[in-house]
Formats: C-alpha cells, structure tokens, sequence
C-alpha cells in the first residue's frame, strides 16, 4: 500500500521557494476553498495550496513531491461533480487558475493553443470574431486542463462530441517531474502509440495538463431552439429517436424530468410547464434550413404526443 508524507517545515520552505509569496498558502480560507467541488462528496483539507505560473514550476514541484512522496491533486475550477478535484489524501492542491493564457491562434487551421487555466467561456469569447468556437459545453465555467482531465461533454455532444474530439496534442508533466508531449498537430495521423486518449480523461492520474493544442469548428450562422413538453419519459424518448434517425442532426439535446423542471421554476422563476421537457438547439448555414429542420421536429414530436411545441 502506497503511504504519503504530510508535510513538515522542511518541505513548507522548500515549497516556498519555488514560487513567489503570493502563490503559496497554509491559509484557512484558502484550504477551505480547495477541500471540496460542487459535489456532495465528503471535504478533505490539503496542507498547502500552491499557484504555479509556467510548465516549469508544475514540473519543479511534481518532482519534489514525488521525491518526498507528497501526494498533490490538480485544481481547474472546482465546478466538478464527481469529487475528483478533492485531496482525499492531504498534500498539496496546485491550483492551474493563473496559467490561463491563449498562447496562439492559428485560424486557418482551426486551432488553438491554450494553457490549462484557460475558461472555455473566455476562450469562445476571445474566437467570436474569427468565426470559430470551442464547441465542448459542461455548463460550469469550467477551465480548459479540467475539461481535459474529465473528458467534459455536455448538452452539444450529440452533434460535435466531447472533450476527447477536440483535443490535438497535449503537454502533460507526469509524477516525477518529466513534461511529456502527446498528439501532434497534424488532423490525420496513425503514427505510435495513441497516449493522448489514454491521458485525456485520465483525472489526474497519470499527469497534469500544462499546455493542449484544442481543435476549433466554424461558427454556425442560425440558431434555432425549442422548449418541447411530453407526456411520459417514452413519449419523450420516442421523439429523439426519431428526430436522429431522420438526420436532423441537433447541435443540442437535453431531457429533463418534471422532477428537475420544478426545480428550475423554483431557483430561476422561468414559469416552465412542469412535464418531461426536451430542450433542443439546431444550427445551421441559414435560416430558411433551419425553419425547415424545426418544421420537421415539430411533425416529430406532434407524432409522439408532446403537448407544447413553441
């Protein structure tokens, strides 16, 4: 059985003098905030939190916290549900929140470079203009380095997939220091051993995320989105079935239960009829395709039974 280290004086001024004063903390307020995600998994405190700036600190720090095996947990957001960002063994918490620059966009190749910190949010913010996006949509405002550690979908899987689609090439540090270059560049390759899928979605386990190469997609040019209502979870079920199987091809799709409707009412006020929900979002290269995409949907979901189609 593996056993850890907690830390001593030795190890806390060691620490200390890999990174400026400001991005090192023992501090209450500061183990608290990095105890627990958005999950109801139980809080553990880490001993230390520490803000590395560059790969080389991740790098410096891995390797002495292998060498004194302390245990240390990667820290994105922690908007996670899963519990994963938790340091169930204490140790050290490296929170990525000030590596977050977009390092490069290379807009004919529909490619980006970014840095683990980096909230998708502000990525597709900084994309709006050159017409392109980071399509993978977990809600939260979840970083980049998370994303990739969890393999986040979302609501727009069903038409663009998950993190894993969008992910190029990957600089990970591993345990004992070592910066690890994964993927390349290139959008077709069959070269070696595939470790890129093998380390996304990993969680930590394997590495941290330094630096990833993102693929980009075009910004559609319409949106269309309906709020549909049915009777029963089948009659609901039935609809998606169908509305793929006819190739409408949704760029989002999301059932709800009445269960979780009444509890948006409840926090957001939205008034929504409280029934098994579908919430839909087509896109398209203009609008005359999307009203007949929309015209299609509504004969679907007529022929299933729903109650309300906007």
């Amino acid at each position: 059985m593996m056993t850890f280290k907690r830390l001593n004086k030795t190890h806390i001024r060691d620490l200390k003098s890999m990174v400026s004063p400001d991005r090192f903390s023992t501090g209450e307020s500061n183990l608290d905030l990095h105890a627990k995600d958005q999950s109801r998994h139980k809080p553990c405190r880490p001993e230390a939190v520490m803000w590395p700036a560059t790969r080389d600190e991740v790098s410096g720090i891995l390797q002495y916290a292998d060498n004194n095996r302390i245990p240390i947990t990667g820290w994105g957001s922690g908007s996670s549900l899963e519990g994963n960002p938790i340091p169930v063994k204490g140790g050290i918490v490296l929170d990525f929140s000030r590596l977050n620059r977009i390092l490069d966009l290379r807009v004919e190749d529909f490619q980006a470079d970014v840095e683990p910190g980096v909230i998708y949010q502000d990525l597709n913010k900084s994309l709006r203009h050159q017409g392109l996006f980071f399509p993978p949509d977990p809600g939260a405002r979840a970083t980049i380095g998370g994303m990739i550690a969890n393999n986040a979908s979302g609501t727009r899987t069903v038409r663009y997939g998950s993190t894993r689609d969008h992910v190029l090439r990957l600089s990970m540090v591993l345990a004992n220091g070592q910066i690890l270059e994964v993927g390349s560049r290139v959008s077709k390759s069959s070269s070696g051993y595939d470790l890129l899928h093998l380390l996304i979605g990993s969680e930590g386990t394997l590495g941290m995320v330094v630096e990833a190469t993102l693929r980009l997609v075009g910004l559609p040019e319409a949106y269309s989105a309906a709020i549909v209502t049915f009777s029963s979870v089948d009659a609901a079920g039935g609809a998606v079935y169908e509305i793929m199987r006819a190739g409408l091809d949704p760029a989002a799709l999301e059932m709800l239960s009445p269960e979780c409707i009444e509890l948006i009412n409840r926090e957001e006020d939205l008034g929504l009829a409280v029934s098994t929900t579908l919430f839909m979002e087509f896109h398209g290269p203009g609008k005359g395709q999307l009203a007949e995409t929309l015209d299609m949907a509504r004969e679907i979901c007529h022929e299933k039974g729903c109650g309300e189609f906007p």
